[in-house]
């Protein structure tokens, strides 16, 4: 017998329709068939990873403020801060990062992180989907035809078959938007609208979190007329069907799980942060973000596969304006200094050693990462622009070692010197560690075509 994914065959007259196009998809994929044989086994055993926890730093930080620093560069280049020592031998980064450094055995930071998309929606598309397949012609279509499925959406697909209250891909916090239109990339595409991300809005010190209304049970309506709401939700199918005919299987999946919080004790405790101690809640920090990134641990900790942190900008920078997240082309070094880097620095800490003391680190890939970094030289205006070309991320958990750096810069920061990593290398890794096949996305036209970053473990 060989196992192939999900089907089992004697040989190729009795192996399925599938296990053929996944063996035929192999060397399309990069992998032979003792890979793909080796995988499956290696799986069998249970993934390394169980949940993914990003925290999608909307805008672009730049990596000379943060994990990159340039000292011995010009300091058109290096701009106004220096390099600390952090906890691990041979790795620095910048003094506004003074809680990350005492803790760098927990996370690895990758410095040669490149793509050449300089547009927030082309760069947020590319990393968010992993797609190369941009045009920066001028008036040309960015992404022709259909966006491939966000990484988020793709472990939603995978894990399809998992039973759990909460829905496999969870966003916490605003949809990301550019010029006032949704980011390309956020959704599942092909994959279907059952793994598109359930937004939860960002926390809010007078409500804390909420589930949206569209599923919120009626006021008055107690449990037993809820499973009366469910006949009547049942009844209404042959007509949704008509409407939704080309595709009536979203529909019910988005019925089912939406139903299935509206009912779960369970899924809402988890929207509860003040079960937790003051005293954790402050290590956090009483900020939007602090407090989106413990309600990103609380539904890792109910088991939800993919769960998105959005820091948003204009929520974290009222007082001084915002103009979209991390994307500071003026005032980046007071802005990072008097806001940005402590609440990341603060918030990035707490996250990661609260998974360590409840013993979830190992199990949760977490990874802080913008859709490019900021440019070399310095701005007339106090800033720096758009950068794609050679940008720092930060990964932690999840069987990755810690306390090393992957990669390096140029001299100006401005261009991978070794080791260049695409986005797509990322999303590689993310399924490989969970285990997850990513041969049946062959089979939906969503392929993720990279090679897994080997020295993530």
């Amino acid at each position: 017998m060989i196992e192939l994914g999900q089907r089992a065959a004697r040989d190729c007259q009795g192996m399925s329709r599938r296990a053929m196009l996944q063996v035929g998809a192999c060397s399309a994929l990069g992998l032979s068939l003792p890979h793909l044989l080796a995988r499956n086994a290696a799986a069998e055993s249970g993934p390394a990873v169980k949940s993914v926890l990003l925290l999608w730093m909307w805008g672009g930080p730049s990596a000379y403020e943060m994990w990159d620093p340039k000292p011995n560069a010009p300091s058109k280049i290096r701009g106004c801060y220096g390099p600390i020592a952090t906890a691990s031998s041979g790795m620095q980064i910048s003094e506004l990062l003074p809680m990350c450094a005492e803790n760098s055995r927990l996370f690895t930071i990758i410095r040669s992180m490149a793509h050449d998309m300089k547009d927030h929606n082309q760069g947020g598309t590319v990393a968010l989907t992993g797609s190369s397949n941009g045009s920066q012609a001028s008036g040309a279509v960015p992404f022709p035809g259909r966006v491939r499925p966000s990484v988020g959406s793709l472990v939603s697909y995978l894990t399809r078959r998992r039973s759990g209250d909460w829905p496999a891909f969870t966003a916490i916090g605003p949809n990301c938007k550019v010029s006032g239109a949704d980011l390309r990339g956020q959704l599942a595409g092909a994959l279907g609208a059952a793994h598109d991300p359930f937004r939860i809005d960002s926390f809010t010190h007078e409500d804390g979190f909420k589930i949206p209304q569209s599923i919120e049970p009626i006021a008055g309506i107690g449990g037993s007329r809820l499973n009366d709401r469910k006949s009547l939700l049942a009844g209404l199918d042959e007509i949704q069907r008509r409407t939704e005919a080309a595709d009536a299987s979203r529909f019910d999946d988005l019925q089912r799980k939406a139903f299935g919080l509206l009912t779960s004790a369970s899924a809402k405790r988890a929207l509860n942060v003040n079960e937790e101690s003051d005293q954790l809640r402050e290590r956090y920090g009483h900020t939007v973000f602090g407090q989106n990134c413990l309600l990103g641990r609380r539904l890792v900790e109910a088991g939800v596969p993919f769960v998105q942190v959005n820091w948003s900008g204009d929520a974290e920078d009222e007082q001084q304006g915002g103009d979209g997240g991390w994307d500071l082309h003026y005032r980046l070094f007071e802005r990072m200094q008097d806001r940005f880097c402590p609440i990341f620095d603060r918030t990035f800490t707490a996250l990661l050693t609260d998974l360590e003391s409840r013993g979830l680190l190992a199990s949760t890939l977490v990874i802080a990462l913008g859709e490019f970094g900021r440019s070399p030289e310095i701005s007339s205006i106090g800033g720096r622009e758009h950068w794609p070309f050679g940008y720092s991320i930060v990964v932690a958990g999840g069987g990755t070692p810690g306390g090393i750096v992957i990669g390096s810069s140029t001299a100006d920061g401005g261009y991978p010197a070794s080791r260049p990593i695409h986005p797509v290398d990322l999303h590689v890794t993310v399924l490989e560690k969970m285990g997850l096949d990513k041969l049946e996305l062959f089979v939906k036209g969503s392929e993720v075509l990279g090679t897994p970053i080997t020295e993530l473990g």
